[in-house]
């Protein structure tokens, strides 16, 4: 009956208009003195949710929020703090939240994020052996047509070219009929991951070794492939391909070095007013 009563409870939440929309809060669950609200929810509730499936997380979040309420009653009743320095941790706990909350802001309001091509070629030449390819890499035009679509040998003939490329042609044709067209002449893909959109073929593995173009097809469509570059596994990458990395590691070291100047100010600031001193 309790169940049923807590079933209804919820579903009238859960039918209102906006579920965190209401200025008073509705009680969810008691277990002694200790009391869940709606609003105890509000940041962990995904709203998308149906009915059924909103129901369903209420009734077990109250279900986890009871057994840490009597594990928590239980523990205050038989942990003697002081055995556990419980208060001293809490204490060393809430500075750290707070120097990483402050030293996170300092972060925010720096808004370098900017990375010159001096400090990424740098980078990567005194760490090349850290990029060591796992796996083939290439840059390389792809068109998908359906096995019907016209012109099949104009196009074939224009992305095959050994000498000029005829982006135009190529680009218009793409336009009209491709299913999927790929050209990016400065973006390094992983071979393995793009070989997934292709027919499987024994070409494939002779594709990097004998020729720079690829024809395949199903029972559906046809696939040109034209190779410009390659860097075969165990070569190091190319800079291009690890840019977005090397950039990630080059910010963070920003922001690590941002705090440190900060720090070491604040440091600095309290030695001239006195208000660090040494004995």
């Amino acid at each position: 009956m309790r169940k049923l009563l807590f079933n209804i409870l919820i579903l009238t939440i859960l039918s209102s208009c906006s579920l965190f929309e209401r200025t008073d809060d509705i009680l969810l669950a008691r277990l002694g003195d200790s009391y869940l609200y709606e609003s105890d929810l509000q940041s962990i509730l995904n709203k998308d949710l149906s009915s059924a499936d909103s129901l369903a997380f209420i009734q077990q979040y109250a279900q986890n929020w009871a057994q840490e309420e009597l594990l928590l009653q239980k523990a205050e009743l038989n942990i003697d703090l002081s055995e556990f320095d419980i208060d001293k941790r809490l204490e060393d706990y809430r500075r750290s939240l707070l120097i990483h909350a402050y030293e996170q802001k300092l972060i925010q309001q720096n808004n370098d994020t900017l990375v010159s091509v001096d400090a990424l070629q740098s980078y990567y030449k005194a760490h090349s052996d850290d990029y060591i390819l796992a796996n083939d890499v290439v840059k390389l035009m792809m068109v998908k047509v359906s096995i019907v679509a016209p012109e099949l040998d104009s196009i074939k003939k224009w992305v095959f070219a050994k000498d000029t490329l005829n982006l135009e042609a190529i680009e218009a044709y793409a336009h009209q009929y491709a299913k999927r067209f790929y050209y990016n002449p400065n973006e390094w893909l992983n071979w393995q991951e793009f070989e997934r959109f292709l027919p499987t073929s024994s070409e494939n593995e002779t594709f990097f070794k004998q020729t720079n173009t690829l024809y395949l097809k199903d029972s559906l469509d046809v696939y040109f492939v034209k190779l410009f570059d390659q860097k075969v596994q165990g070569e190091i990458a190319p800079l291009e391909y690890v840019e977005e990395e090397i950039k990630s590691i080059l910010l963070n070291q920003k922001k690590l070095k941002t705090v440190d100047v900060i720090q070491s100010k604040l440091l600095e600031d309290a030695k001239k007013s006195k208000q660090f001193e040494i004995y």
